[in-house]
């Protein structure tokens, strides 16, 4: 069973991180023995090894669209036809240039995002894609982007790496720097009367449950609407995709690439770990959950979803939302995957020494050579 392999896993991350014996939150065994028996679930798709990878990803896959609610997304939108409405391009220094665009994903659903492009005298030229949403940050895509709000948000941003997008365009790609629905001040779901603790995301999850939906299904679409209208962008070259975000932004990288194979490069930043610890804690926001999730697997399921294609796990050592020997356990499972499928070296797991950021001189390296990589 998946939770006796975890404990098993983690006795040797314990010892290796200084953290024996420290739990990462103290429950009555009554309660920890509860958690036990029913987070378990029934772990349909769980990797076994042994397996076709293929065969297993095929069945896996298609099992966590529904478990999601994506497939009902899909069936209820079959008809709708996204439109997208290009702002105007603003010329941003001698690199490149930016313009403010929405995307409607659904009837009366306008996501906002950032499309920024490297300036060449060369029409013909085709750059690699960078689709990177934020997680729980009002202003997440200005900060990608590098359209900062004022002179505080501009140094608070670039303190901690947090100009993504903006990095990635200097590097050469065309990117992406989409609202995330329910984190984005522009794409809120409100909390009249506080009835869900005065936060947007638990009112979206909440609605979401409602409707038979998540909003990571909801989250998912949008970043499939705007792959599918980039990818006949003239100078995106649609084999060469790489997203990344952090934290929230993270979780919807991890499940993106988990489905769709379009993408060539995940790189989930300060984010992929087990559903909860070892303890029964669960370690996501609420709108991050998917009912019944541990009856299809867990994390390392979704993270073994990407093989063949890269997959690096991005974490701070003093991060205090994520625990490093859960994190180190579940990437420990995922490798198996990668194993299985021959592409052992197309997974890593990094390490940066700060907190809840970004960690740009462990990512590029790995994104660079996996774009190059056959």
């Amino acid at each position: 069973m998946r939770v006796f392999l975890c404990v098993g896993v983690l006795a040797g991350g314990l010892a290796a991180s200084g953290e024996e014996g420290k739990p990462f939150v103290d429950y009555s065994k009554k309660t920890r023995d509860y958690l036990k028996r029913v987070q378990q679930g029934e772990q349909r798709h769980a990797f076994k090894g042994g397996e076709d990878v293929t065969s297993w990803q095929d069945e896996a896959r298609a099992a966590l669209v529904r478990v999601t609610g994506l497939e009902r997304m899909r069936q209820e939108l079959s008809s709708f036809r996204p439109k997208v409405t290009e702002g105007q391009a603003v010329e941003i220094g001698e690199s490149h240039y930016r313009s403010l665009c929405t995307i409607e994903t659904e009837p009366g659903i306008s996501i906002p995002f950032y499309l920024l492009v490297p300036r060449t005298a060369d029409r013909n030229v085709r750059f690699p894609l960078f689709l990177c949403p934020h997680g729980h940050d009002l202003n997440g895509l200005h900060s990608y982007a590098g359209a900062y709000r004022n002179k505080a948000h501009r140094e608070q941003i670039l303190g901690r790496g947090g100009d993504i997008a903006e990095q990635a365009v200097r590097r050469g790609f065309v990117a992406l720097a989409p609202a995330t629905r329910g984190l984005a001040d522009e794409v809120l779901v409100p909390d009249p009367k506080g009835r869900h603790g005065n936060r947007p995301c638990r009112a979206q999850f909440m609605h979401c449950l409602v409707a038979g939906r998540t909003p990571i299904a909801e989250r998912v679409w949008d970043m499939q609407c705007l792959l599918d209208w980039v990818a006949a962008h003239p100078s995106v070259d649609k084999e060469r995709i790489v997203m990344s975000g952090n934290s929230g932004g993270g979780v919807l990288t991890a499940y993106t690439a988990a489905i769709d194979q379009r993408i060539r490069v995940a790189v989930p930043s300060c984010s992929f770990t087990s559903m909860t610890s070892s303890e029964g804690f669960i370690f996501h926001c609420d709108c991050c959950m998917v009912p019944g999730l541990r009856n299809w697997g867990d994390w390392p399921e979704i993270g073994g979803l990407v093989a063949p294609r890269h997959l690096l796990l991005v974490h701070g050592v003093q991060d205090g939302l994520h625990r490093k020997s859960d994190v180190e356990a579940t990437a420990a499972l995922v490798k198996k995957v990668f194993s299985a499928a021959g592409v052992a070296d197309h997974f890593a797991l990094r390490w940066g020494q700060g907190g809840h950021r970004f960690y740009p001189k462990l990512m590029w390296p790995f994104v660079e050579a996996g774009l190059t990589s056959r």
